[in-house]
């Protein structure tokens, strides 16, 4: 990629590589969020309720699983920096 005044020259491939992180990012943004919706709307019972444990169980699994796409989103990021680029104002 180069750059000259306002205007930037970067190879086809490598738009290819930007727009395949952006995908992957707002995939796994999306995933992490739906699985955010399902944390919140499933609260925690008290602990003498019937299936009690298998909700803490339940939200233990979401909460794993926003923890996990959010590393996986770090690590595309990561990659992308890795090859000399640097995305800014990424989405939460």
């Amino acid at each position: 990629m180069e750059s000259s005044g306002s205007t930037i020259a970067m190879s086809y491939a490598t738009i290819r590589e930007l727009a395949q992180f952006q995908e992957q990012y707002d995939r796994l943004s999306h995933e992490r969020q739906q699985v955010q919706v399902q944390l919140d709307s499933s609260p925690s019972l008290p602990a003498d309720a019937p299936r009690a444990a298998q909700r803490e169980e339940w939200r233990s699994w979401l909460a794993l699983q926003i923890k996990s796409k959010g590393k996986e989103r770090d690590a595309l990021v990561q990659a992308i920096r890795a090859k000399g680029i640097e995305v800014l104002d990424l989405p939460g």
